[in-house]
């Protein structure tokens, strides 16, 4: 049986993990974007995640405690993220660059320890706001070396765009916060997946927005997969086992990382490079989050 350390370690681990998908995801979403409407491409992420989860159905619903009223958590839950959350993110990723966009998700530790607060009423120590704070400056100053190209033709619209998604990906982690005392994290992500295909279903009988003309490129679809995947499944799904691991607050400042993985997947995949001061900034995001963990 593993013992409590196991279990201390076992929260940061997975949220690490999270990270470095996550940080790879956006630059997915721009390769995927060249092909797919936002709305399309969402539909197909969720459709390919609602399938692995499917796997898992039978030993997830043995494992499963309802509470009275649960349904309207998850009715949130579902609305926030993939829902709002994934709109927003899919039209930020229109208007901004991918790195610009992993930048400013460091900004969800923010609302996640003002929801958290208000909403759970966790109490987050000095230190942990301290480098929460050391966490967003990394960022800020990160975001000071993205250039707009023609990959971010309105970058104000869609940073702004992905700052409101994090809103509501910060509501979303209060509410796992809540369900993860009778449910397992893999259950409510795959809850989570199902309620996107039914909500963004219509996408494909909307003109504009259905599968393009020729079926696409294999580098789209490809990137549709690990975002479905990877993303849609693996992330949240180890994000939403960090959440049940420790205080949502704590673990969303994990998110802080994001950044770091965006810069470093952007060099190797789209041949961008850091200047000295994003990798001073790099390390100021790393010793952030490290200060957070601090009790």
């Amino acid at each position: 049986m593993p013992n409590a350390d196991s279990y201390s370690y076992a929260g940061p681990l997975a949220a690490v993990l999270a990270t470095i998908l996550w940080g790879g995801s956006y630059v997915a979403m721009k390769f995927a974007l060249q092909v797919f409407h936002p709305m399309t491409m969402i539909f197909l992420l969720l459709v390919v995640s609602s399938i692995t989860f499917l796997v898992f159905l039978p030993s997830m619903l043995k494992k499963q405690q309802y509470s009275r009223g649960d349904w309207r958590i998850f009715l949130i839950l579902a609305l926030c993220e993939p829902c709002m959350y994934f709109i927003f993110e899919g039209y930020a990723l229109k208007y901004t660059s991918a790195s610009q966009a992993g930048m400013l998700s460091a900004t969800l530790p923010i609302f996640v320890g003002a929801f958290g607060y208000l909403i759970l009423k966790e109490k987050i120590s000095l230190t942990a706001w301290a480098g929460c704070l050391i966490g967003i400056c990394g960022a800020i100053w990160l975001s000071l070396g993205a250039v707009a190209n023609e990959h971010a033709p309105d970058p104000l619209l869609g940073n702004f765009l992905q700052v409101s998604g994090m809103a509501f990906a910060a509501l979303c982690a209060i509410c796992v916060r809540r369900l993860s005392r009778g449910y397992t994290p893999l259950f409510i992500t795959a809850l989570q997946s199902w309620a996107g295909v039914l909500f963004f279903a219509p996408v494909l009988v909307i003109p504009g927005m259905g599968l393009p003309e020729g079926g696409g490129t294999f580098l789209a679809w490809s990137s549709i997969v690990y975002l479905g995947l990877g993303v849609s499944f693996g992330a949240y799904s180890l994000y939403n086992f960090s959440i049940s691991r420790m205080p949502a607050a704590r673990a969303s400042m994990f998110m802080n990382l994001i950044p770091v993985f965006t810069l470093i997947f952007g060099m190797i995949i789209l041949g961008e490079r850091l200047t000295v001061e994003q990798c001073f900034a790099s390390a100021l995001v790393l010793g952030g989050v490290a200060v957070s963990q601090k009790t």
